[in-house]
């Protein structure tokens, strides 16, 4: 890897950092003291299919959204859990 493919890395970190916080802004409520998961899993199920086409995999953006959201990935890992146990 070339250091200007470092920097097209780092600049789509960046892009999706600042993607995932809007994301997450706009499904806030009530003071930022709730969030509206349901909105939250469509806008990042958009950024995913984008993530994808930028040439993230999906074990770095699920990352990316963890270090910002981890209560949402517990929620999607719980969702999933209940799913196989039924």
């Amino acid at each position: 890897m070339s250091i200007g493919d470092d920097n097209i890395q780092n600049e789509l970190i960046i892009q999706y950092k600042e993607k995932i916080e809007e994301a997450l802004n706009d499904c806030e409520h009530v003071y930022r003291l709730t969030i509206d998961y349901q909105m939250l899993d469509q806008k990042i199920s958009e950024l995913i299919i984008s993530a994808k086409q930028d040439g993230l995999t999906d074990k770095f953006f699920w990352n990316l959204v963890h270090s910002r959201i981890p209560s949402y990935v517990n929620d999607i890992n719980h969702k999933s859990s209940v799913k196989k146990a039924a």
